[in-house]
């Protein structure tokens, strides 16, 4: 699952999506659903064009599948 931070004038715009699939050699990740907000995103930093602030939204992995194994002793 992935969540979304908001780029637009209002905060409530943040939501969570699950991934469907993703395609490691191309980057692209499908969803199982659209998301209902848009959301600013962009390969460089736009910190030069708004006075230092990065105007790219933040997407964060909410949920990620660990096998953590042990030893028995």
């Amino acid at each position: 699952m992935l969540g979304f931070a908001a780029t637009g004038l209002k905060h409530t715009e943040a939501e969570s999506a699950t991934i469907l699939s993703y395609n490691s050699s191309t980057g692209i990740v499908v969803l199982t659903q659209a998301l209902e907000y848009y959301h600013f995103g962009s390969a460089v930093s736009t910190a030069t064009n708004y006075q230092g602030l990065d105007m790219r939204g933040e997407v964060i992995l909410l949920t990620r599948n660990i096998v953590i194994q042990g030893d028995s002793t």
